[in-house]
């Protein structure tokens, strides 16, 4: 707390919030849209689509930056989300079913989220089941209220009123699902052929890949759900992804901030985010390409196409088979 300092920056209406951006060198030639921008949106909201544009140590906007220019990145970012998004809730939706199903199959065991043996950590399952347990109580879906007026489950004593997995897993956030995954002990990978059941129903060659791609998923599916900034934001990096692209179209490269100057391949953007949806799909049975899409708001929003570096996509991102054949 010794460094702190406490917070007494005044409130500023729109308009001095135009002359505040006019200050550090953005044009605003039409007040009157800028600050009804700034109230619909608000300008927290609005200032990491500003920051793309200015230099970072002196805050000055680049020249010849306007308010249009930044305004533009926002709705570009917008569409952005709402395109993912649709194409997360099919892979969602369809990892849900098939993962239930290949564990309901395999281990024999409608309750199968409920074994401890099945986990690496039984305090990450526990608090799962914990989380489950709530919403199952006060789920108003009409598949838990017939669950809990005719049935018990006789497997678990300790959790009785719960369901068996094809009702708890539709009930579970995605970061549950993902958790839950991601929790599965190493040592049972073979017994419930986890690996031929990513091969198998969603093309990826290993199951440890696909719990890494989910966690990727499941931040861009957060973004989109908090309408939070998607572009050009850190993900975490999807494991194996390079080996689903073509040499041409690979990752963009970055020097890596250190002495020996090693360059690093660029895997935590939004560019492998997509590569890994993209195969999802494909695995999940979709025609659906996002390379049109993608490219097709490129088109629409030209200003984001000096921020392509910074999404990860390569300059000739189009000649990836994944994305457009």
């Amino acid at each position: 707390m010794a460094d702190l300092i406490p917070y007494k920056k005044p409130y500023q209406t729109a308009t001095q919030l135009c002359q505040k951006l006019r200050d550090q060198g953005l044009e605003i030639p039409e007040q009157l849209s800028a600050e009804k921008a700034l109230n619909r949106i608000s300008y927290y909201r609005l200032k990491a689509y500003f920051l793309p544009f200015q230099n970072s140590e002196t805050k000055r906007f680049h020249s010849g930056t306007s308010f249009e220019d930044c305004y533009l990145l926002y709705h570009f970012d917008s569409e952005l989300r709402n395109y993912f998004f649709s194409v997360i809730e099919k892979v969602e939706i369809g990892v849900r079913s098939l993962f239930d199903q290949w564990m309901t199959k395999e281990t024999g065991n409608p309750f199968w989220y409920l074994d401890s043996s099945l986990f690496a950590s039984n305090g990450e399952q526990i608090e799962t089941i914990s989380k489950l347990r709530g919403m199952f109580k006060a789920s108003k879906e009409e598949f838990a209220r017939h669950f809990q007026s005719k049935y018990y489950n006789e497997y678990c004593p300790f959790y009785r009123e719960l369901p068996p997995g094809w009702v708890a897993i539709e009930l579970m956030t995605f970061g549950n699902l993902v958790k839950l995954m991601s929790n599965v002990c190493e040592k049972q990978y073979d017994s419930l052929k986890l690996n031929r059941f990513t091969k198998k129903n969603l093309s990826v060659e290993k199951y440890k890949s696909l719990c890494s791609w989910m966690k990727t998923i499941h931040e861009v599916r957060n973004n989109c759900g908090h309408h939070s900034r998607l572009f050009n934001r850190n993900l975490a990096a999807p494991t194996a992804i390079k080996r689903i692209l073509q040499p041409q179209a690979a990752p963009l490269v970055k020097t890596k901030p250190s002495p020996d100057k090693h360059e690093v391949d660029q895997v935590n953007r939004l560019y492998t985010a997509a590569a890994a949806l993209q195969q999802l799909l494909i695995g999940l049975g979709y025609d659906e390409k996002m390379g049109p899409v993608i490219s097709a708001l490129f088109d629409k929003y030209p200003i984001a196409l000096r921020f392509k570096p910074s999404m990860g996509f390569p300059e000739n991102w189009r000649e990836e088979p994944l994305f457009f054949s």
